[in-house]
């Protein structure tokens, strides 16, 4: 009879830079190997990563699977064909847990019966700090997953962040069910974000509660070209096209022209030859809060003219059907 209380999944595309830290600091977990698995899903790498996670299986309680449809939703869908356990922790392949990491879930999860949803601590694990302004001005939370100012005790599951969080597999389902839209996908350049959200907001809608606890600690870590200003804000228009998608309450009400919010048409409008400008403007927390607000605008505007575009293709279709 098998005695694995819990699962580590997590969905990984070109990951062979990171995955030996990550794997490394597996190896040192302080739970018994007999008590846990991790099921790793390889999404179609094209680099080394199927060959680093071969060569921990005989160090870890590693199953590794692949998944060649590209998409971290098919990925992990293939992943929950395999989970054992009562606890099913999610993570991605970039961050550096704690020994104690497994065992801190299972006693939080043991203390908070009435909750079914978990979030960890996420710190940074910085390949080259970001300059001050990025500190001070940036919402680290929307692009680098950083939660250390978040509160211990129950928490909306819109705060959880897949990096570190964990699951009672009791309340999963089948399959990793997000929106079809989101991302991450490696088949495409701008890839609306947050399907780790989407998924803990389904579970919470189904009636899951989430807590969040500061003793199960990951370290993620960022390389020095997500510190960049091009990689910043390509990210907020990633975070404006999954606001869309997350949060269409934030629209509904809002006044529309052929299926554009009015006011974040206009806001961009308006911006977008400042916007040219204030790029060669010299660094400021001004410069870059309006250049934010842009980039997420532009991100909304992009998600309501593609989803604009698909609407439209469906009713020609549907018509050509008809004829």
């Amino acid at each position: 009879m098998s005695k694995v209380k819990v699962t580590v999944l997590f969905s990984t595309y070109n990951g062979a830079k990171t995955l030996p830290t990550m794997l490394d600091a597996l190896c040192a977990s302080t739970l018994p190997h007999d008590e846990w698995k991790i099921v790793a899903v390889d999404n179609n790498s094209n680099d080394e990563t199927s060959k680093v996670l071969k060569s921990y299986q005989d160090r870890l309680p590693l199953e590794v699977y692949f998944e060649p449809k590209q998409g971290k939703q098919h990925a992990l869908t293939q992943g929950f064909r395999h989970l054992e356990g009562e606890l099913v922790i999610l993570t991605d392949d970039d961050v550096i847990p704690e020994p104690d990491w497994i065992e801190q879930f299972l006693a939080l999860a043991n203390e908070q019966q009435e909750f079914a949803i978990f979030g960890g601590l996420i710190m940074p694990e910085w390949e080259e700090k970001p300059g001050p302004l990025l500190m001070k001005y940036g919402h680290l939370g929307i692009l680098y997953a950083l939660n250390d100012d978040l509160p211990e005790g129950p928490i909306s599951a819109a705060l959880i962040s897949g990096p570190n969080s964990a699951f009672r597999r009791s309340i999963l389902g089948p399959g990793y069910i997000v929106h079809d839209d989101l991302g991450p996908d490696a088949t495409v350049a701008q890839f609306p974000m947050g399907e780790d959200t989407a998924f803990a907001m389904r579970l919470e809608r189904n009636g899951a509660r989430a807590f969040h606890s500061q003793g199960p600690k990951v370290r993620h870590m960022v390389r020095k070209g997500y510190v960049e200003e091009g990689w910043v804000l390509r990210r907020g228009e990633r975070y404006g096209m999954g606001l869309v998608i997350i949060r269409p309450n934030l629209f509904d009400r809002k006044a529309k022209i052929r299926g554009l919010p009015i006011g974040s048409a206009l806001s961009w409008l308006v911006m977008a030859p400042a916007s040219f400008v204030l790029k060669s403007f010299p660094q400021s927390g001004l410069r870059f809060k309006l250049l934010w607000a842009q980039s997420v605008r532009q991100g909304i505007l992009r998600q309501f003219l593609k989803q604009r575009t698909t609407t439209n293709r469906l009713i020609y279709s549907r018509i050509g059907a008809d004829k």
